[in-house]
């Protein structure tokens, strides 16, 4: 009797859990990436960058990490203008408000590839994840574009849970 009852139990929430899994799964992505780009290196340089725009459609998130196999390290970079110098420095995460925008642009908030594998060619695509404090990981496929060319604006959407 208690084996049975203990099975029971043992059921139940493994039933509870599974239905939990399934409502996530189900439910509407609060991180959305968009128009991701990255612009192309001339052979030699050692690093490149990946813009975009993320939105928030939840609750308040953190991006706290970046992974991408273009490069050995992907980091979250800031510039800051000081006395006339832009400087450029490693940030540990970029908050997101409710319901807000974060623009990721050149001469701002970027993800940094350091020491790129390969030179980043015009026309090739890389895939880049990015890793948020609540909503997970959103991988993105990020077209690298001409950097002598002003970016396409491609309204592409990635999504995360």
């Amino acid at each position: 009797m208690i084996v049975t009852n203990l099975g029971r139990a043992a059921l139940g929430v493994l039933l509870a859990g599974l239905a939990y899994a399934r409502a996530a799964a189900g439910a509407e992505p609060s991180i959305h990436i968009v128009d991701a780009w990255a612009r192309a290196t001339p052979p030699g340089v050692e690093n490149g960058a990946v813009y975009c725009k993320i939105q928030s459609h939840g609750g308040a998130d953190r991006l706290v990490d970046a992974r991408s196999s273009a490069a050995r390290t992907v980091e979250i970079h800031e510039s800051v203008a000081r006395n006339g110098v832009v400087e450029m420095h490693r940030i540990d995460a970029l908050a997101l408000e409710t319901g807000a925008s974060v623009e990721l642009a050149p001469g701002g908030t970027h993800v940094m590839l350091v020491g790129l594998v390969a030179p980043l060619v015009a026309g090739a695509k890389i895939e880049v994840s990015f890793v948020f404090a609540t909503a997970g990981v959103v991988t993105v496929e990020v077209p690298v574009v001409d950097a002598r060319a002003p970016p396409a604006v491609h309204e592409r959407e990635h999504h995360g849970q």
